[in-house]
Formats: C-alpha cells, structure tokens, sequence
C-alpha cells in the first residue's frame, strides 16, 4: 500500500511539472520589465576565447539593422526577411561552420509549443545531469551572458547566417558578451538557475529576435541537423508584441458581466411625480456624476515599443471611439487594403494577429499570392 501511495504522489509530481513550464513565451516580456533580474552580474570561469574589435564583425550586424543588445533577449521587433513567406536558411556550410550538439541528455523534459495549462513553451528542455557541459551549437559571436529571469543564468549566440541558439538555467557562464566562440566551445555548464528545481537546459532557437520550434533544426534523436538547407514560414513562429518597459503583466481574462438587477416596474403615479421632481444640483458629496460612474473601471492594455509602428492614424488601423457600449465595439470588422509589397506577415505583425487568422477569414488558397489594393478582413 505505501509503494502504490508513492508511485501516484510521484506521478502527480510528475503531471504537476509537465503543466508548470519552467519558462513561458511572456518571460522575455517579464525580463525585460524587470530591469533588476535582467541585469544581474554573474561570476564567470576565465576563458581565453578572442573578442570582436569592430561592427562589421557581428554576425548578420546589417541584417539585424544594427540590433545588438548584450542585456536583453528581445528588446526590439525586427520584420522577418521573408520572400514570398519563406525564409531559406543554410546550417552547416562543409568545415567552415560545423554542428554540435549543446549537451549531453537524458530526455526531453518538455517539448516547444502550448502546454497543458494553457501557456506557451518558447524552446526546449533537455534533462541532463548536474554540471554538463554546455557547448555552442555552430561558430559564432556571444551576444549576451548574464541572469535573466525565469531564464536563469543564460547565454545568447548569434552564429554567422542570422540564427541564435539561447542556453539558459545554466549553473556557470565561462563567457562574454562579444567573445567569439566557435562550435563545440564549451560556453557554461547545467544548473538549477531561474524558474526550474531540475537540472535541465532550457534551449531556443530564434531569428530576428523570434523563436521558433528548435526541432525544425536539431533531429534530437540522430544527435544532428534535421537538414542543410532549413526552410521556416511565417507561421513557424509564434511573434508575441513587445513590452511597455516597468508596466507590462501578463493579460489576464475579463470577468464576466454580472446579471442586471431586476427592478420593480414603476407605477404611472410614480412616473409622472419622477418628472416633476427637479434634477440634482450636484451640491450632493455622494452623489456621482455619469461620466465619472461610466469610465470607473480602469482598462488594462499593453503598449507596444517598436519604434517603427505607425500611429493608428497613418496605418489607416481602426481606432474605436469611446462609447458607452464597449462590447459592440469589440466586435466591429476590421479590413485591409494591400499596398505594393506588403505580405501577410507584415499585415499580421501590423495587426497583431497571425497570418493563419488571416487566410481564415478570407478563405485565402494561396497564402502566397495577394494583390495590391486587395482587401482583405484581419479581425
């Protein structure tokens, strides 16, 4: 009876971290609200590895439009260079830029993608024993090490065709940002830092500051590339907006309305005697006027950084007027006019909704091909 008693508490344990990701896909948002936790120093091994002396040698320097924050894991939104709504990456070029894999592993702890609880796993975790050695994946430059967060202790490398490879609840950091390291470089070791009470390494694979599925790279049971030559779409990734720094918190659902009050039908004596009253002065104190009790409820939204979105304004996005029924508004369609270039990614990034909502509500065949002056629904 005891043996039974603690298989199923071990189970539950185990059920209760499967659906408690260490980190979620708003802990860069929370990181980089927290400048404490984002920017802690940390005790580092001493390495030998050459640093980078000048900007031409960051990987992908113009690419990134000159984006290269050593303090945080996103700080910027970077329109994704797609054509055509496809992005074509090569991975191992011969001997001149290798493959590693970061550690050695037990299992897959959790995978990428929505948990069971709702939220959103931004990487993947590999369990491992306590102080494995980490390793950078291809050759590259480190373009952040330091505690952040959930994250933990983490290291961030940018490698030479744009891709970034994110270490992170690491126990030590024997690197700098701006080092340059090369593939199979030891960068850290396992640990228990940040959001996680198991030694496991907690791996992302990002471009242009998103991730996405770090299996559309890694065959994790071949222990290699899944390919050469990677191709990712827009819907691979899985764009969250930017933080309004100091005062962004995860959304949390609207309370459902309360049912109205049923009041007592008025007799047509009282009605007529109602008319003839005069109306408050507003010398009352307690009295409210009915701007005041309209407004009272305080609306929480989250204000997006990104120094190129356009006012609404300009964008020619719809802008709901104050009204005094919110709700209606929240329903009102919202459409597009396509103009010379644009792509469904642009237009869903604009929007803040994805391309897939998009081809859904227009009932798209070919997400490739839209055509200027085009309408087409985004909400």
């Amino acid at each position: 009876m005891k043996k039974l008693t603690i298989i199923l508490l071990s189970l539950c344990a185990t059920a209760l971290m499967a659906q408690n990701p260490d980190v979620t896909a708003y802990s860069q948002n929370i990181a980089l609200a927290d400048s404490l936790n984002s920017r802690q120093s940390i005790s580092r091994q001493p390495a030998s590895y050459p640093y980078i002396s000048e900007n031409y040698e960051i990987p992908a320097y113009g690419l990134y439009q000159r984006y290269w924050d050593t303090s945080n894991l996103r700080s910027k939104m970077l329109e994704i260079p797609f054509s055509n709504d496809r992005l074509m990456l090569m991975l191992v070029q011969d001997a001149n830029n290798p493959f590693v894999m970061p550690c050695q592993f037990d299992k897959i702890r959790t995978g990428y993608g929505e948990t069971k609880n709702g939220s959103f796993h931004p990487g993947i975790d590999l369990k491992t024993e306590p102080q494995t050695l980490v390793k950078s994946c291809f050759d590259g430059v480190v373009r952040m090490a330091c505690d952040y967060g959930d994250y933990g202790l983490t290291v961030v490398v940018r490698h030479y065709n744009g891709l970034e490879t994110v270490y992170a609840h690491l126990d030590k950091v024997c690197v700098m940002p701006n080092q340059i390291v090369k593939a199979g470089q030891v960068i850290g070791q396992t640990g228990t830092t940040g959001n996680t009470k198991e030694c496991i390494l907690h791996f992302e694979t990002r471009f242009m500051n998103e991730y996405f599925d770090p299996e559309l790279v890694i065959d994790f049971d071949e222990e290699d590339v899944l390919q050469n030559n990677m191709a990712l779409m827009s819907r691979d990734f899985n764009i969250l907006p930017l933080a309004e720094v100091g005062n962004w918190k995860p959304a949390t659902p609207k309370p459902k309305a309360a049912a109205p009050d049923i009041q007592p039908e008025k007799t047509q004596t009282a009605v007529q005697e109602e008319k003839t009253q005069p109306k408050a002065s507003g010398l009352d104190p307690d009295a409210q006027s009915p701007e005041i009790t309209e407004h009272r409820a305080p609306s929480e939204q989250s204000h997006s950084l990104d120094p190129d979105a356009q006012s609404p304004e300009v964008s020619g996005e719809y802008v709901p007027q104050a009204q005094s029924k919110p709700q209606e508004q929240a329903t009102e369609v919202v459409y597009h006019t396509v103009v010379a270039g644009e792509t469904l990614y642009r237009i869903a990034t604009k929007y803040h909704t994805t391309v897939d909502k998009i081809i859904s509500l227009n009932n798209l065949k070919n997400a490739d091909k839209i055509a200027e002056g085009q309408k087409l629904r985004v909400k």
